[in-house]
């Protein structure tokens, strides 16, 4: 009988690191696949998928929370992110991952893009 490969499905928090910033955020991974992230600024949902043993990746969209103005680096404001990450489990209480944030306007206008690494801890 073969061993299914470890998932990431639980509740984590983590940070998010890009352009020299640090981000905290919830996120919990369903067993169905689906996702919700819940950050200061933010809330999202996506999805999540095994791609390997200990290795997962993972889409959310982010929409700014409405009392928070978010300027991107090039001066607009921000509406939503639209990250991709590739992570891989570190045992079963860590995972690490690196992708790509990318930054809407209010009309769905890429304003920015940007490099993001991820660490985050199982909540027990």
């Amino acid at each position: 009988m073969s061993e299914s490969p470890r998932t990431p499905a639980g509740q984590w928090t983590g940070t998010v690191t890009h352009d020299g910033e640090v981000d905290d955020y919830t996120v919990t991974f369903q067993e169905d696949g689906s996702l919700v992230v819940v950050t200061q600024k933010s809330t999202g949902t996506g999805s999540w998928s095994v791609t390997g043993d200990g290795a997962f990746t993972f889409f959310l969209r982010e929409e700014f929370n409405t009392d928070v103005t978010q300027i991107s680096p090039t001066g607009f404001r921000a509406a939503y992110i639209k990250i991709d990450i590739e992570a891989r489990l570190e045992g079963d209480a860590k995972f690490t991952g690196r992708g790509k944030a990318v930054v809407h306007g209010s009309d769905d206008t890429v304003i920015y893009a940007t490099d993001a690494e991820t660490d985050a801890r199982r909540v027990p």
